[in-house]
């Protein structure tokens, strides 16, 4: 398949299944990582959010999105090459879904999809495997796997309720995609409800977390309840929120928000615009301010934290960039800090090391204007962000932090376990304190006399991405 031709498959697709108002259709890519943290998925979720960046180009709900995988994978009728035992246990598993159990359509779709592989740019990779088969809401699903002993490729195809194999292969598509370990699968049903699939290899077990309780402390605890359905779980709107884990052979081996990469949080285009009437000296920070509040209503939704954002600090950093700071308006909730008025922000998910960029020169050209943000947790009178700083095309957390003081503060120190202090200057309410990632440390906010005025606990994974402090996970 050519790169015009996944452009237009998915703008055609998106123009026909997403809901624009859907502000979970806007949440894009998740940062490729070390361990390549890649997802898939089809319909609502990943086509609403190419279409709405195709032109950038930019990427879809997926790590690679599409410019990761023609630039890193090469994708040919050869597939991708499968290098984890992983992928190819979850291709030797039995088929999902609630049609799995019909072995005439399991064995008709196979029949089929093998001899149309062909027509699906797929000719080289002899063999097809049936992932999954689903009918919800007036429309069937089906996942396939073509694969040799040594490559494989993911296909996605749906039609109305009750379509046969071949109307499925001509249905809606979207193809060519890597396999991985833990693949999810979007879309809509014949009703414009959103769903979501993560399946994962035999043996596995995949849990769910609709919601999370913020402690005082800032830490996220979750109840996790197993999913009804072995080895996959299907979820619906309004559940498609919160996180999911999969734990196999008694190690987590990924964790996250359900369905959604969110290192970027796009599709809302320009600068949003102050209000009529605010002073031109001002509007950038004027701007800050919603767009900030937007991208938090947009992360907490899909963490399932549901915190409403209230506006800790605004102003301009040392430097002259326009910034917010917004929380749950509680001890220990989630906080939010963004850079620049964009409604496109490039979300810090984790330091250098762990933020291997899977940008191109053309994509980070498209995005210099875009917005930084980061994530943290917020703690009455003080509240500390770890600040966003631009690598390219993506976001990075740096070793400094924000820190938002009470009024009169004149300084802060952030005392580590060590014994050794850092200190930062208060101008215009907030102190940017130096700090290497994954040290903790305890934030004390002074007056000019020396009088403690505030202080908290500084906590933070020693390393890897996390959102709000809650660490993500892909281990496979």
């Amino acid at each position: 398949m050519s790169v015009d031709e996944l452009r237009a498959g998915l703008a055609r697709a998106a123009a026909t299944v997403v809901p624009p108002e859907d502000p979970y259709g806007r949440l894009l890519r998740h940062a490729r990582r070390r361990r390549r943290v890649r997802r898939t998925a089809f319909g609502a979720a990943l086509a609403g959010a190419l279409a709405a960046l195709l032109v950038v180009p930019a990427t879809g709900v997926g790590v690679g999105g599409v410019t990761g995988w023609l630039r890193d994978d090469g994708p040919t009728e050869a597939g991708y090459a499968v290098n984890s035992p992983w992928v190819w246990r979850l291709i030797d598993s039995p088929t999902r879904g609630n049609l799995a159990g019909d072995r005439r359509l399991v064995d008709e779709l196979t029949r089929v999809f093998t001899a149309g592989r062909g027509d699906s740019g797929m000719g080289r990779l002899p063999e097809v495997k049936v992932l999954f088969v689903h009918e919800a809401g007036g429309h069937r699903q089906v996942a396939v796997a073509y694969h040799s002993d040594r490559a494989a490729a993911l296909a996605v195809h749906q039609a109305p309720a009750g379509a046969t194999a071949r109307q499925l292969l001509h249905g809606s598509a979207f193809g060519n995609a890597p396999l991985l370990p833990f693949t999810v699968l979007g879309g809509v049903d014949g009703n414009d409800v959103r769903q979501v699939t993560g399946l994962a290899p035999e043996g596995c077990a995949v849990s769910w977390a609709e919601t999370g309780t913020v402690r005082p402390d800032g830490t996220i605890g979750r109840a996790w309840r197993p999913s009804p359905t072995p080895g996959y779980l299907h979820l619906t709107d309004p559940h498609v929120r919160g996180w999911w884990r999969v734990e196999c052979d008694g190690e987590v081996r990924e964790q996250g928000p359900v369905g959604f990469g969110v290192s970027e949080v796009s599709g809302r285009s320009e600068a949003l615009a102050p209000p009529s009437g605010t002073p031109t000296d001002l509007a950038d920070v004027v701007g800050t301010r919603a767009a900030a509040q937007s991208t938090y209503r947009i992360l907490t939704g899909a963490s399932g934290l549901a915190a409403e954002p209230v506006l800790r600090w605004s102003g301009r950093l040392p430097d002259g960039t326009a910034a917010a700071v917004v929380t749950g308006g509680t001890d220990g909730s989630p906080a939010l800090l963004q850079l620049g008025p964009n409604g496109d922000a490039l979300l810090a998910l984790a330091p250098p090391e762990d933020a291997t960029p899977d940008d191109t020169e053309t994509m980070a050209a498209s995005r210099a204007d875009w917005a930084l943000a980061s994530t943290g947790s917020g703690s009455g009178e003080l509240t500390a962000v770890r600040l966003p700083v631009r690598a390219g095309g993506h976001a990075e957390l740096d070793d400094r932090v924000l820190v938002v003081v009470p009024k009169g503060a004149t300084g802060v120190e952030a005392r580590r376990p060590d014994g050794s202090t850092t200190v930062g200057t208060v101008t215009d309410g907030v102190a940017v304190v130096p700090l290497p990632v994954g040290k903790q440390a305890t934030l004390v906010a002074r007056d000019a006399r020396g009088t403690t005025l505030a202080s908290a606990e500084f906590r933070e994974p020693i390393f890897g991405p996390r959102l709000f402090g809650e660490s993500l996970l892909s281990a496979w």
